[in-house]
């Protein structure tokens, strides 16, 4: 009886340093997992189908070529009205080592409206599609637009809007440009991050 008492203790003792550990172990995972990146993080590639059905893998330029990602909606009339801004640095900075991504992840906008504006207004870069918006929520984008800066290095260098003002004829601050030219002159980003402003990214119901 009493070595039977003393398994009994002992079982319920190592219950006891076993259960919080388990918990504790899944508590961090799972923070992990909910992590959003942050100016500084480097981040995994993913793949997504652009408007026109084609597959874009991003390690195919992740960490050979910078690479500009613009959350978008063609229906928010603040990112259609930074469109003339963003075509004009995607072609400036094109032939610089520079990609540009559009990535749609509002659940309103069907693949067919994406590709009639796409065509409409002669966009110079793809639209993907980021079905139930997992790529904002891993970037934790809110607004469209806004836009993220990847170096060479894999590392977020610039987080917010294209520029202080969607009229182009107002724009006192260019951002995007402006951190584009210090990554590709090795030099520090000065304005690393500021508030996009724009529509809210209209995600899946929960």
């Amino acid at each position: 009886m009493k070595k039977m008492f003393r398994r009994a203790i002992i079982a319920s003792l190592l219950a006891a340093l076993i259960i919080p550990a388990v918990f504790i172990s899944q508590s961090a995972e799972s923070q992990t997992a909910k992590k959003a990146y942050k100016v500084g993080d480097a981040i995994e590639p993913f793949t997504l189908k652009c408007q026109e059905e084609k597959e874009h893998d991003l390690s195919k330029n992740l960490g050979k070529k910078i690479i500009v990602l613009d959350f978008w909606n063609c229906q928010c009339p603040v990112s259609r009205g930074f469109e003339d801004q963003l075509k004009e640095t995607a072609k400036k900075y094109g032939e610089k080592d520079v990609v540009f991504y559009a990535i749609d992840s509002n659940t309103i906008n069907s693949v067919e409206l994406i590709q009639k504006y796409a065509k409409d207004n002669k966009l110079n870069y793809p639209v993907l599609k980021d079905w139930e918006n997992k790529i904002a929520d891993k970037f934790e984008a809110a607004v469209t637009p806004e836009v993220f800066v990847i170096g060479k290095d894999k590392k977020i260098h610039y987080h917010g809007a294209i520029s202080d003002n969607q009229n182009a004829s107002k724009v006192e601050k260019h951002y995007l440009a402006a951190a584009l030219d210090s990554i590709i002159a090795g030099k520090p980003v000065e304005v690393k991050e500021n508030k996009a402003f724009g529509c809210s990214i209209k995600r899946v119901a929960k």
